[in-house]
């Protein structure tokens, strides 16, 4: 990683950093409060009701005009406060992960929720909304055009919501997009992550008795499908990452399973390529359906390509970063990280990034919904740090998103981003340096249209698409 000093002269918005961070600093208990409200009620993607029922209140309650239920999504949102210039957006995730739930405690202690925060998403909306409200006082109170936005954004963890919002027109008009998530690091990024494609194959057969034969085994099907996919990635595509799980496959061993469902992604920095290993798949299942003289269904549910970095942007962000310093945790929230990162690798001495950066090198393991819409519309984003022993998406992150010790490193990145978005529009320069560069980048890559399915379960009946039962 390549950590430098910003280019950006601060002076340009430092006149109104003090009013922007005093307008900050009275959001500081009310947004403590929202993360461990999110944290305390977690759900799943396109059913975050509480979450974005929650957020909504809180935006209206600061003068936002709130859309609720945006583009027919029932969790999505679109707030806005402001008049004509130029639209600065910030992004508000909710979503949580199924399986990890944990209380608050540095061992493994399952709540009996169906969910929990492993990613930190209880932490992301609140820090975002609260930085649009605290951006969109001081630009007001500054006299300054342009209008604030904040978009709610359900199922990222599905890598959905994103792609069908911005299918469906929600970021229609916005100039930049700002954003943060927690990860190892402290600092602004601009490096690209991985693409990531990801679909349901369903087989169908026929059940019957399992002391009979019965060749029409649905499961025969996904399980020889799985075990081609792995048996050919060493020669075929060592290149990408393919995951799958088994959602469904048979309830009682003496009943032949008459469906199974694997639910399976590709990831790659290179979205093509992802979507070619993607489709690859899909022939092995579709083969070893016929094999097993099954029937075969592709569910699509999305694709999203990596983030398009926008040097621009992550030079303004580090610049509000450096502004604010990083993170400073009393010895109790360190007693508490060190426990957890002890229970999660025995043995190992607790590691924790504790200055701010700027990342411009590498590329980042993991996808996100958002990195569609960054390749038209300019993102930028910060990251806060987790101690590097405690995975994502474990039940050790959910465990630390309900504990104060990772409150710091949220806040942190709220208030730059607050300082930032006054800053875009202060200098609107900036803005049209930001779009420059994205479409200097994005220059010859054919986007096409968002890809994206389970449009009407997501809409409708969401339930259906977490217990695997959804047709479409």
């Amino acid at each position: 990683m390549n950590c430098k000093l910003s280019t950006i002269n601060k002076k340009q918005f430092m006149d109104t950093v003090a009013a922007t961070r005093q307008h900050w600093s009275t959001l500081r208990d009310k947004t403590i409060h929202y993360f461990n409200e999110l944290w305390s009620n977690p759900e799943l993607g396109n059913m975050e009701f509480h979450a974005s029922a929650a957020l909504c209140d809180w935006l209206e309650s600061e003068g936002f005009e709130v859309e609720r239920g945006a583009c027919g999504l029932p969790t999505a949102f679109i707030a806005r406060r402001g008049g004509a210039g130029p639209r600065i957006a910030f992004l508000a995730e909710f979503d949580a992960l199924p399986g990890t739930d944990n209380a608050a405690v540095p061992h493994r202690q399952r709540t009996g929720k169906s969910a929990g925060h492993a990613c930190g998403h209880n932490l992301i909306g609140p820090a975002n909304c609260a930085a649009a409200i605290a951006a969109s006082k001081a630009a007001r109170e500054a006299g300054l055009d342009g209008e604030i936005v904040v978009i709610g954004t359900p199922a990222e963890e599905i890598v959905w919501g994103k792609v069908a919002l911005l299918g469906l027109g929600a970021f229609e008009g916005i100039d930049v997009i700002l954003t943060s998530h927690g990860d190892y690091q402290n600092g602004a990024l601009s490096r690209p992550c991985q693409s990531v494609v990801n679909g349901e194959l369903v087989f169908e057969g026929e059940s019957g008795h399992g002391g009979s034969v019965r060749r029409r085994n649905a499961l025969d099907a996904a399980e020889l499908a799985v075990q081609s996919i792995e048996r050919l990635r060493a020669h075929h595509f060592p290149d990408v990452s393919v995951e799958h799980v088994l959602r469904v496959g048979g309830l009682i061993p003496n009943v032949t399973p008459d469906e199974a469902r694997l639910w399976l992604t590709a990831r790659q920095a290179d979205f093509e390529r992802a979507r070619e290993v993607f489709d690859f798949t899909m022939d092995i299942a579709g083969r070893a359906a016929e094999m097993a003289g099954v029937s075969f269904r592709h569910q699509f549910i999305s694709a999203t390509r990596g983030y398009l970095p926008n040097d621009t942007l992550a030079q303004h962000l580090f610049g509000a970063l450096q502004v604010v310093g990083p993170p400073a945790w009393p010895q109790a929230e360190r007693e508490f990280m060190t426990s957890l990162a002890r229970a999660c690798k025995p043995g190992e001495a607790m590691t924790l990034h504790e200055e701010v950066g700027y990342f411009d090198e590498g590329v980042d393991p993991y996808g996100q919904d958002d990195g569609e819409v960054s390749w038209r519309i300019p993102l930028g984003r910060l990251n806060w740090a987790f101690p590097e022993q405690v995975p994502l998406h474990n039940w050790a992150l959910t465990a630390l998103s309900g504990h104060a010790a990772s409150h710091r490193g949220a806040l942190m990145v709220s208030e730059a981003l607050a300082i930032a978005g006054v800053g875009l529009l202060k200098n609107t320069r900036l803005v049209e340096a930001a779009r420059e560069e994205r479409a200097r980048r994005a220059e010859g890559v054919d986007l096409g249209e968002p890809q994206y399915g389970a449009r009407e379960t997501m809409r409708s009946s969401p339930h259906a698409f977490w217990d695997a039962s959804w047709v479409e």
